[in-house]
């Protein structure tokens, strides 16, 4: 009988090959806890890895089959009470919601099945058939599945898979197996066109843009129709070559939409969480990465062999980071809210930020975004370093009067200007918020910055209001106008507070190199001294209504920012040595090796090499 083998702490490899084997070894010695063995999204991956391997096999087989069997009966039953109050809601005057069946599950036990196809038996592949057949959405999405990217991919791409597998295949709302497969085609088509040629609304989502991978690189696996297996491809090329821009050795440093609290923030090499973990696979770090943290549950889908690989260029953009330089993208899809990324790349940090406007500031995109942050190359863990503010639970839901969690969401009232190394923020925040006809209080205005006690910071010290850190890798002083203190210790990092609802603040990075000599001591105390001697600071204009300041940084750079109002139409609010920065929303990617347009070609070069994506006529040419 095969024996799993030991888990390992780290993972490693120096190629995509040896890195995918890598997590599917470690993923196939796991075994789930018993709360969450009958829970695909949970559990199916531990399954899933030992059918690829061969090992364990009457294990993995038996509980693949108890989860399905679970999920098939769970979802019945769901079903049969909703029918039950359906039919009783003309008597009671209540309706109930539909069947809450999971898409995570769904996609869990296809991607499962395809994968172990030759091993699984014939009921258990039966039961995960008819657990499909319980969905009612393949013919129009519903509810949440309209606007999440994840649960849309999850959803259309399984159901495309189990239709094209089952002809049989009848689902709740009647459609057939061809039917269903038009109906999930024409929806998955006119996404790929939106994600490759306007960006879309999950992007850099530490955990949900690793499920919006591995749902698109399943159709690139299994799908047998080419048309769909050609244009999967080259979405899923696309998407990988937007982390690539904002990857680092390893970190991926980039704003997002979606980051669901601090630990979704702080990754690393010590928790990557899924996201950075399927693109470690293509990327690779500069050093092995921990298992903890790792979000194998949707990461590992990227990792089981199979035809997909990532373009040698994208790789390419991905692991050149020997010179300093700048990348920037659009989010087109966003509409009015007009998100602009940038991340400002060096050989030992990077430093990310993202200008909005969506006009409201009660708008959704502040529930769960990171709109900047700071990731240095560290042997330690939690080398991140973001600015943070109280904020409420849900924006849009003010009459709620709760609080997000701390390191989750972005306040409403809060920008940011960046130039190069050098970060701004600003914000006015008000004691009421307007919403049509109800005024609301607003107590979501603290400032608060971590600062990790791991040992990625070296040394910390405070001179004339800034306060230093050496980071081993990098310099950095962060700087706030209005008064602050330090609070109470919240997990691995001190805190600064400010408690001032008008206020500045100012992030100066370097690299090490240019400080470098004489200890962390001379090293830190030489770039402090720096810091106070070359900079100034403009502050008069941080109580006004629109709060400015003005900063002239390391290099010597003069930057001015003024606040924006949600109303008012951005208008030079941020310059630069006197030139207003400009954003420009017609190119969707633009960085040294990198260039598109919004809805255009995706051009990369590297030295002689090219690579063109034409996403109207879904080719690929390379110059080699």
């Amino acid at each position: 009988m095969l024996v799993a083998q030991e888990t390992p702490a780290r993972l490693d490899g120096d190629t995509p090959a040896e890195r995918a084997a890598a997590m599917v070894r470690w993923v196939a010695t796991i075994r789930p806890a018993a709360k969450d063995e009958q829970n695909p999204k949970a559990s199916a991956p531990c399954y899933a890895a030992r059918l690829v391997l061969g090992i364990d096999l009457p294990y993995a087989l038996a509980k693949l089959d108890a989860a399905a069997s679970h999920r098939l009966a769970m979802g019945r039953d769901r079903i049969e009470q909703w029918k039950k109050y359906e039919a009783a809601k003309d008597k009671t005057g209540l309706r109930r919601p539909g069947p809450a069946l999971d898409p995570f599950d769904k996609v869990a036990l296809i991607n499962t099945y395809f994968l172990g196809k030759s091993r699984i038996p014939a009921a258990t592949a039966a039961k995960i058939r008819d657990y499909v057949a319980l969905y009612d959405d393949h013919k129009e999405l519903q509810g949440y599945a309209r606007g999440a990217w994840n649960y849309k991919l999850m959803l259309d791409a399984s159901g495309f898979l189990a239709a094209e597998e089952w002809p049989d295949l009848v689902d709740r709302s009647g459609l057939d197996a061809s039917q269903i497969k038009e109906a999930t085609r024409a929806r998955l088509f006119a996404g790929f066109s939106e994600i490759t040629g306007k960006n879309f609304s999950e992007y850099g989502a530490t955990i949900y843009n690793g499920v919006n991978l591995s749902a698109i690189r399943m159709l690139v696996e299994f799908a047998r129709d080419p048309e769909m297996r050609k244009r999967a491809t080259m979405t899923l090329d696309a998407m990988l070559l937007d982390i690539a821009c904002t990857w680092n050795q390893g970190y991926n440093i980039g704003s997002a939409s979606r980051a669901k609290y601090w630990y979704s923030s702080d990754t690393g090499l010590e928790s990557m969480a899924s996201t950075a973990a399927a693109a470690w696979i293509h990327f690779g770090a500069v050093r092995s990465i921990n298992t903890s943290g790792l979000g194998w549950n949707h990461g590992f889908w990227m990792a089981p062999p199979g035809r997909y690989k990532a373009p040698d260029l994208v790789i390419m953009v991905a692991r050149e980071r020997s010179r300093p330089f700048l990348t920037r993208s659009h989010i087109a899809a966003m509409g009015r809210a007009n998100v602009h990324r940038m991340t400002w790349h060096t050989p030992t940090y990077s430093l990310a930020s993202q200008w909005d406007q969506p006009g409201d500031p009660t708008s959704g995109l502040y529930k769960e975004s990171r709109r900047h942050m700071l990731k240095w190359i560290s042997d330690k863990p939690s080398s991140t370093f973001i600015v943070g503010m109280e904020n409420p639970h849900r924006p849009y839901n003010l009459g709620e009067k709760r609080a997000n969690a701390l390191g989750y969401g972005e306040n409403g009232f809060s920008q940011y200007m960046q130039h190069r190394g050098t970060l701004l923020g600003l914000y006015a925040v008000p004691e009421q918020v307007k919403v049509r006809h109800h005024v609301f209080d607003y107590p979501y205005f603290k400032m608060y910055a971590p600062f990790p006690v791991t040992g990625s910071i070296r040394k910390r010290i405070e001179r004339d209001g800034w306060v230093f850190c050496h980071n081993g890798s990098m310099l950095m002083g962060f700087h706030c106008i209005q008064p602050w203190k330090w609070g109470k210790r919240w997990g691995q990092h001190d805190m600064l507070w400010c408690e001032a609802r008008r206020n500045g603040w100012i992030l100066e990075t370097a690299p090490l190199a240019s400080y470098a000599g004489g200890g962390v001591d001379a090293e830190l105390d030489r770039f402090a001294r720096a810091v106070l001697e070359k900079t100034r600071i403009k502050t008069d204009g941080i109580d006004s209504p629109s709060p400015t300041l003005a900063y002239r940084n390391l290099e010597g750079d003069v930057l001015e920012f003024r606040w924006q109002a949600h109303a008012e139409a951005y208008a030079d609010h941020m310059k630069v040595n006197g030139k207003p920065i400009v954003f420009d929303s017609s190119q969707l990617h633009r960085n040294p090796w990198v260039a598109q347009k919004v809805g255009g070609p995706l051009h990369i070069r590297l030295g002689p090499r090219r690579l063109v994506l034409d996403f109207e006529t879904w080719t690929k040419t390379e110059t080699p």
